[in-house]
C-alpha cells in the first residue's frame, strides 16, 4: 500500500523539509474530527458526528481544519456525482488522481467517509462482527444503493478503532480468486468487488463455498474482508458460503443521508427546514443514495444563490422560492425552459448562447462568446462579434438570466441544475442538430487561441477538457448511449494533454459504483471496433491502467479483441497494458497464454503477440514486481502455485519476435537482457539456451534460415569478436551457442536430405 494522495484542498503532498508542518497539519484534520465526534449524544455508533456547535470553535486552527474537512466533503459528493464543473483544473487533476488512487485509502478520506455516512440500522452488529479477526462480509447490493459507502465506512471505522491498514483488492484475472492473492500483512482490512459477469468472464461459482479458506487464511493475519457483488451474481456464486457471511444491513434511510451530507458540508445551512418541507421530503422518499445526493446537490446549491426578483414573484418567503427551485430542478425545468424558448423574438444565437454557457459553465465568459459563435457557423447561421452588429455579452448574460461574476468574468445561473436542464432541453428539442452539436463539443477545448480572446492558456484547456468529458461521460451513462463520448475521443486524439484528460476520465468512470457498469461494456464494445483505431486505443490505454489492475480479467478480455488492429498507436498502448496485467501475478497464466496464441505461425494477430511478447522479454530486471536481476520471463516463483513459463511457449514467442524483420531496440534489448542472464547466472545457461534453439526449430526451412541468421547477427552484436575489449567468457558463451545452433541445423538438414544404405551402385 502506497503513500497519501493529495491534500482535501488539492495542494500536493509536503516534501521532507515540510514534515513538521505535515504532522501539524495531520493532528489538525484529525482534531476536527474528533471535535466533531464529541458531545454526550455521540454514543458507538457515531451517530452525532455532526454537531455544529462547539466551545473550541474559536481556535484558528481547528477553525481551518473544519473548513478543510468540509472541502473535503464537497469534493467527495462532486466524485460520487461525477460531477467536476465547480472546480479548478488543479484540484480537479487531485480528485481524478484521488478516484484512479489503487493503494491504501488514506486516513483524511476515511475520516471524511465516516463523517457523512448515515448509519443504517444494523450497522453497528455488522461492524462489532467485522472487527473480528478473520471476518468476511458480503454486500450483495447493486451499485448506486450504497454498497461501497458502506463498505468504506466500515473501513474506516476499522481503522480509526484499531490502526488497521485498509484498502481495496483487485480480484485478479481468473475466475476463481487465488488464496495466495490475499496480502501476508497482520491486522489489515480489504474491499473486494467481484467483476460482473459478461461475455467470456465469469466469476466461479465456487466463490462462496472458497470463503472458508480466505477466512482461515485472514484469522491467521488478524485481518478482514468486504465482498461487493449483486443480488443476482450472489445468488450463483454462494453455494456452501459461510454462515452469517452477510450482514443484516437496512436500505440507507434517505433523510438521514440527506442530513448528515448537509450538516457536514453546509453546517450554516438549516438543514432540518429543508428537510421538513414535504415537498423536499416527498423527493427523497424511496431514493437510493445516489439520487439523494443529487437532490443534495440542488439544495446547496439553491441555499447559496442569491435572492432575485425571479424568486420573490414565488412568494414573499424566500426559503419557498428556494424549495420551489429545487422541485422545478428534478423536473429539468421543462416548464421555465419552454416559456423562455417560446419568447418572440428570441433568435439562434441567443439559444445558441445559452447552450453554450450551460455546458461551458464557470468558463470566461469571452471563451462562452467566441465558442458561440463557433457553433452557429457549424448551424449554418454565421455571426461576426467583431463590430458591434450581433448582440454583445452584458445584453446575453441577461437574455438568459445569467448573474456575471466581474472578479473573473465567469457565468452562474444561480438556479440549481439549470444548466443540465438547458443541455438536456436542447436533446429533446432539436434532434436534427444533435450531431452537428456533438461535433462542436468534441471540438470545443481543441482551441488553442481566438482572435476574441486575450489568452486561453494550457490549463484553461484541460479544464474546459474536464468540464465537457465529465458531461459527456454523465449523459452518456444516463441516457445509455455513447455518442458523445465516442465524438469526444476521435477528435482529441490529435492532442496528447486532451487525449490523457479523456483517457483519466473514462478510466475514473469505469471505477465509478454507479457508472462502471456501462463503462465497461463500453470499453469492450471500443475493444471490437474495427471502425475507428482511436476507440480501440481508449480501451487499450485504459486497460494499462488502474482498470486492468483492479478488472485484470475482463482487461485480458478486451486486449484480445483489440489486440486484432494493425494500428500503430494501438499496438504501442497493448506494449504498455500487457505490463500493467503482468505486475498482477494471479493474470500472468492468462495473459501468456494469449500471447502464445497470438504468436503462433498464422494467427491474424501475430503483430500483436510480437509487440506483446517483446513487452515482456524486454521486462527490465525488477519489472515483474520482484527485485530480482532477472528477465521477468525467467524469474522462479517462490510457491509452487505461481505462474512458469513453459520454454515451448517461450520459444513460440522468440520465434514470432526474431521472424520480424523491422528494426526493433526491443528486441535487442531483450536478447542481451537473456544472454546476459545465462553469461552471469550460469544454471540460467541450459534454459536460455534451450529456448532460442527451439525459436529456431520451424517447419518451413527457408524460414528456419531466416530465424538462424537473426539470431546470429544479435548474438554477434551482444559481443563481438576480435574485439579489443572482448570478454573472453561472452565469446565463449556465443559461440557455444553457435555450435548448437549449427548442430541442431545439421541435424534438420540430414532429415531433408537422407542418405539410405545402398543407394548407389558398388565401386562408385
Amino acid at each position: 500500500m502506497a503513500e497519501e494522495p493529495c491534500e482535501p484542498d488539492g495542494t500536493a503532498e509536503p516534501g521532507v523539509g515540510e514534515a513538521r508542518s505535515s504532522d501539524l497539519r495531520d493532528e489538525q484534520w484529525s482534531e476536527s474530527f474528533r471535535v466533531r465526534e464529541t458531545g454526550p449524544e455521540a454514543g458507538a455508533n457515531g451517530s452525532d458526528r455532526v454537531s455544529t456547535e462547539h466551545s473550541v470553535d474559536e481556535d484558528p486552527a481547528v477553525r481551518e481544519a473544519q473548513r478543510a474537512l468540509r472541502a473535503a466533503v464537497a469534493e467527495l459528493r462532486q466524485e460520487a456525482l461525477f460531477n467536476f464543473g465547480e472546480m479548478t483544473a488543479v484540484k480537479l487533476n487531485a480528485v481524478l488522481g484521488q478516484l484512479l488512487e489503487h493503494s491504501e485509502l488514506p486516513r483524511r478520506y476515511l475520516e471524511t467517509v465516516r463523517a457523512v455516512f448515515a448509519e443504517p440500522d444494523g450497522y453497528p452488529t455488522a461492524y462489532k462482527a467485522f472487527e473480528e479477526p478473520g471476518a468476511v462480509l458480503v454486500l450483495p447490493r447493486e451499485p448506486g444503493a450504497g454498497r461501497t459507502f458502506t463498505a468504506h465506512a466500515l473501513l474506516a471505522d476499522l481503522h480509526l478503532r484499531t490502526g488497521a491498514r485498509v484498502g481495496p483488492l483487485s480480484f485478479g484475472g481468473t475466475e476463481r480468486f487465488p488464496l495466495h492473492r490475499l496480502p501476508r500483512e497482520e491486522n489489515a482490512g480489504y474491499l473486494l468487488e467481484l467483476p460482473t459477469d459478461e461475455e467470456n468472464f465469469a466469476v466461479g461459482a465456487d466463490f462462496g463455498a472458497m470463503l472458508h479458506n480466505i477466512q482461515r487464511a485472514l484469522r491467521n493475519r488478524s485481518s478482514r474482508l468486504i465482498v461487493l457483488t449483486t443480488p443476482e451474481q450472489w445468488r450463483r456464486v454462494r453455494g456452501q458460503a459461510p454462515a452469517g457471511v452477510v450482514p443484516n444491513l437496512a436500505a440507507p434511510d434517505p433523510m438521514k443521508v440527506a442530513a448528515t451530507w448537509l450538516k457536514a458540508e453546509a453546517p450554516g445551512t438549516d438543514a432540518q427546514r429543508w428537510l421538513e418541507d414535504e415537498r423536499i421530503a416527498g423527493l427523497l422518499h424511496g431514493q437510493k443514495p445516489s439520487d439523494v445526493l443529487q437532490v443534495v446537490a440542488l439544495i446547496l446549491k439553491a441555499d447559496q444563490s442569491k435572492p432575485t426578483a425571479e424568486k420573490a414573484d414565488a412568494g414573499s418567503d424566500p426559503f419557498n422560492a428556494k424549495v420551489l427551485s429545487v422541485v422545478k430542478a428534478r423536473t429539468a425545468w421543462r416548464e421555465e425552459l419552454l416559456t423562455w424558448h417560446k419568447k418572440p423574438g428570441r433568435t439562434s444565437f441567443e439559444r445558441n448562447f445559452l447552450l453554450v454557457a450551460a455546458l461551458l459553465r464557470n468558463a470566461s465568459v469571452a471563451h462562452v462568446y467566441a465558442q458561440t459563435a463557433e457553433l452557429c457557423s457549424l448551424f449554418k447561421n454565421p455571426v461576426s462579434l467583431a463590430g458591434q452588429e450581433a448582440p454583445g455579452v452584458v445584453e446575453l448574460v441577461d437574455e438568459i438570466k445569467a448573474e456575471l461574476d466581474h472578479t473573473d468574468d465567469t457565468l452562474d445561473f444561480g438556479k440549481p441544475g439549470w444548466d443540465d436542464a438547458v443541455l438536456s432541453y436542447f436533446w429533446i428539442d432539436r434532434p436534427m442538430a444533435r450531431k452537428t452539436f456533438l461535433s462542436w463539443m468534441a471540438e470545443a477545448p481543441t482551441t488553442k487561441t481566438s482572435e476574441f480572446l486575450e489568452s486561453f492558456t494550457h490549463d484553461d484547456q484541460l479544464l474546459l477538457a474536464n468540464r465537457v468529458g465529465a458531461f459527456a461521460v454523465r449523459w452518456a451513462t444516463r441516457h445509455k448511449k455513447p455518442d458523445p463520448l465516442e465524438q469526444i475521443i476521435t477528435a482529441w486524439r490529435r492532442d496528447t494533454g486532451l487525449w490523457n484528460a479523456a483517457t483519466d476520465l473514462i478510466s475514473a468512470a469505469a471505477l465509478h459504483p454507479t457508472m462502471g457498469r456501462f463503462i465497461h461494456e463500453l470499453l469492450l464494445r471500443w475493444s471490437k471496433s474495427n471502425d475507428d483505431p482511436a476507440l480501440r486505443k481508449l480501451a487499450v490505454d485504459v486497460c494499462a491502467g488502474e482498470f486492468g489492475r483492479r478488472y485484470t480479467g475482463k482487461a485480458l478480455v478486451r486486449l484480445g479483441y483489440a489486440a486484432g488492429s494493425a494500428d500503430p498507436e494501438v499496438q504501442k498502448s497493448l506494449r504498455a497494458a500487457v505490463r500493467t496485467i503482468w505486475s498482477d501475478p494471479t493474470a500472468r497464466e492468462s495473459l501468456f497464454t494469449s500471447i502464445t496464441q497470438w504468436c503462433r505461425p498464422g494467427s491474424d494477430r501475430l503483430v500483436s503477440g510480437r509487440r506483446a511478447f517483446a513487452a515482456l522479454a524486454a521486462l527490465p530486471p525488477g519489472g515483474g514486481g520482484t527485485a530480482s536481476d532477472l528477465p521477468a520471463l525467467l524469474v522462479p516463483g517462490v510457491e509452487d502455485s505461481e505462474f512458469h513459463a513453459k520454454p515451448k511457449d517461450l520459444s513460440i514467442g522468440w520465434s514470432a519476435l526474431l521472424a520480424s524483420g523491422e528494426d526493433d531496440e526491443e528486441l535487442v534489448y531483450a536478447l542481451n537482457l537473456w544472454m546476459d542472464t545465462a553469461h552471469q547466472h550460469s544454471h540460467f545457461q541450459p534454459l536460455v539456451f534451450s529456448v532460442l534453439r527451439g525459436a529456431l526449430d520451424v517447419a518451413d526451412p527457408a524460414l528456419a534460415r531466416q530465424l538462424r541468421h537473426r539470431l546470429n547477427d544479435l548474438l554477434y552484436a551482444w559481443q563481438p569478436s576480435p574485439a579489443a575489449d572482448a570478454d573472453p567468457g561472452r565469446v565463449r558463451l556465443r559461440h557455444e551457442l553457435a555450435d548448437l545452433l549449427n548442430l541442431d541445423r545439421s541435424r534438420a538438414v540430414a532429415l531433408y536430405h537422407p542418405r539410405a544404405a545402398g543407394r548407389f551402385p558398388e565401386g562408385v
